[in-house]
């Protein structure tokens, strides 16, 4: 009898597609597991970068990198998110070294790419009634958040009375910016500085200027709360901020100035906006809920600067992001956190957008006397 080679070949045929099927599985799971660990590895190289210093060694799954980088639920695109990290005290940490602010800077870090921020409205990104936009990344219903921020502060500002109503503190004092406008960083230097003139104190300056200029009272705390110890630091600024509020129960409004770290493989971004045909860094207030009783309290103070600010200066600001955090934000009724630009934008920038906020902050609270 003839063979059948025709059933023999169609078996041989089905033998070797299986063969080939099991070798393109095994491949491509190994290929997948290999993007898993170089995306792992990614992830926690960014979380000391975006995080700051003394995060580096720390053993953080997947979810708990996210977490630091986004906060809880976040949603949003990871250049986007902020860096206030509240790092515990390690009673380890070996203190710093002075950090002068460099008198040169080389080129070799990665890329400085400048973005004005825009956004649209989402189920969690919803416009204010007043203008401006709020994020939430919490599971707080949005519509309650949208509804308690258009009500009314519960507190009055009594201007020229000489008593102090604001103060101004900056936990993370020693970050810093970019000298000029650049388009690459550099990679030897780690953004932060005790030269206050190149840090987030000179922002500062500008907001206490013209609240001091439209007869609103305020203390500027320029301490180094994160220097030569950068762990602890939201802890040390809490005591202190007990401490202005006893000594001057006066104190309606906190604002801890901070920059943001928006980075990303590699890449540096530089959120601005033009302002009266200047360059501006943009700003982006933060209103935590973690431990916060009265967050809504806060909420609603930061909405109506959120208004002002976007009002007044189209395009100078984010979103306010409501998060899982804290910032010690529950000691008033009025405490916010202001980031002001990030490490890529020049100082110039960054002062000309804390001297917009200056000015919108103090008519705003004009209105309340």
């Amino acid at each position: 009898m003839k063979p059948d080679l025709t059933s023999r070949k169609a078996s041989l045929t089905e033998f070797l597609a299986g063969i080939v099927l099991g070798i393109s599985v095994f491949v491509a799971v190994g290929f997948c597991l290999m993007l898993i660990n170089e995306g792992r590895e990614r992830l926690e190289v960014m979380a000391v970068t975006e995080s700051g210093e003394n995060v580096v060694g720390e053993e953080l799954d997947l979810s708990e990198i996210v977490e630091n980088l986004v906060g809880l639920s976040g949603v949003w695109e990871l250049d986007e998110a902020p860096e206030e990290i509240e790092v515990p005290v390690d009673e380890t940490e070996e203190p710093s070294s002075p950090l002068p602010y460099p008198s040169v800077f080389n080129t070799l870090g990665g890329e400085i790419i400048r973005k004005t921020y825009s956004y649209s409205e989402t189920s969690t990104t919803v416009t204010l009634p007043g203008g401006g936009m709020l994020r939430n990344s919490t599971e707080i219903d949005t519509e309650y958040l949208l509804s308690e921020a258009g009500k009314a502060v519960d507190f009055t500002i009594d201007v020229d009375s000489g008593e102090p109503q604001v103060l101004i503190i900056h936990t993370h004092t020693t970050e810093s910016y970019e000298p000029y406008s650049r388009t690459r960083y550099d990679d030897t230097f780690n953004s932060r500085t005790t030269d206050l003139d190149k840090s987030v104190v000179a922002v500062g300056n500008e907001i206490a200027e013209a609240l001091e200029a439209a007869g609103i009272a305020v203390i500027h705390d320029t301490e180094l709360y994160d220097y030569p110890q950068y762990t602890g630091a939201y802890d040390r600024s809490s005591e202190a901020i007990e401490e202005y509020l006893e000594e001057y129960p006066s104190i309606k409004i906190v604002i801890d100035v901070h920059r943001d770290a928006i980075e990303s493989d590699g890449v540096r971004y530089a959120p601005i906006c033009e302002i009266d045909g200047e360059t501006a860094a943009q700003v982006m207030i933060i209103v935590g809920c973690l431990n916060v009783p009265g967050y809504r309290y806060n909420l609603r103070f930061a909405s109506l600067l959120e208004s002002k600010l976007e009002s007044d200066y189209p395009g100078l600001t984010r979103p306010i992001l409501f998060t899982e955090r804290n910032y010690n934000q529950e000691l008033t009724h009025a405490s916010i956190l202001i980031e002001v630009g990030s490490s890529a934008n020049s100082i110039d920038e960054a002062v000309y957008a804390g001297k917009l906020v200056g000015m919108g902050l103090s008519e705003l609270l004009a209105e309340m006397g």
